[in-house]
């Protein structure tokens, strides 16, 4: 099954979704945006450039939690979208929405909006070699989020920098690659995360996630933490 059967709408979850994307268009138009649905399928389609389609996610969930697959476009530079699963939490339908609407927006809508613009940040910008041929990168990144309670674990590392060495000898030819990171530790010390480059997963990058969570102190607590970079080629380096 590909993914855009995932957007088809299902009756049990239709209202939920609907009112979801409502409540997104609602959410992104007060930036400043224009928004409108699309005739296609569940999603929006902001500023004629990018569009976000959203599925409700089936399975045996705690009723306070409202599981999201979101699927990011752009037909010119990542036509078969940014995939991103996120949660959102809550006793109500509208609670869960908007924080699920608040975890999409923190950490990936409003990076992938900021990496269509050629500026950069100096302290993070790059250059690699891919097929002989040397290119600048200018990453953009969401903050580094933390979940659980970070007494004497120190919750002021970037994510990011964690894998920041390896990670640009696996960047492609592309306008755009993406990072999605995320590392968590359970109360009796189990570890698990994913570490999606371009939607794929690394696993490198996940074993270095892994290895820097082992050292995490506030034994018998839950930790989490997650990060979402774009790396966007320099215009100046396109062919």
């Amino acid at each position: 099954m590909g993914i855009f059967d995932f957007l088809k709408p299902k009756k049990k979850e239709l209202d939920v979704n609907t009112y979801l994307l409502q409540r997104l268009k609602q959410r992104i138009e007060e930036k400043g945006n224009l928004v409108e649905f699309s005739t296609q399928y569940a999603a929006i389609l902001i500023n004629s450039e990018i569009e976000i389609a959203t599925v409700v996610m089936k399975g045996d969930f705690h009723p306070f939690i409202l599981p999201l697959l979101t699927i990011t476009i752009n037909k010119d530079y990542f036509p078969k979208g940014i995939e991103s699963s996120l949660m959102g939490l809550g006793t109500t339908i509208e609670e869960k929405v908007e924080s699920a609407i608040d975890n999409y927006i923190e950490n990936i809508f409003t990076t992938i909006a900021d990496s269509f613009n050629d500026t950069h940040i100096d302290e993070y910008d790059f250059k690699s070699i891919i097929n002989n041929r040397e290119i600048l990168w200018h990453p953009k990144m969401s903050k580094s989020l933390v979940q659980g309670k970070w007494n004497e674990t120190n919750n002021q590392i970037n994510l990011y920098s964690v894998i920041e060495e390896r990670v640009k000898k696996e960047l492609k030819d592309y306008k755009f690659n993406w990072l999605k990171l995320y590392i968590s530790r359970q109360p009796n010390g189990e570890i698990s995360g994913e570490c999606l480059l371009n939607n794929e997963l690394w696993e490198e990058g996940y074993y270095l996630l892994e290895e820097y969570a082992k050292k995490w102190k506030d034994a018998g607590e839950f930790l989490g933490q997650k990060q979402f970079i774009m790396f966007r080629r320099c215009d100046a380096y396109d062919l």
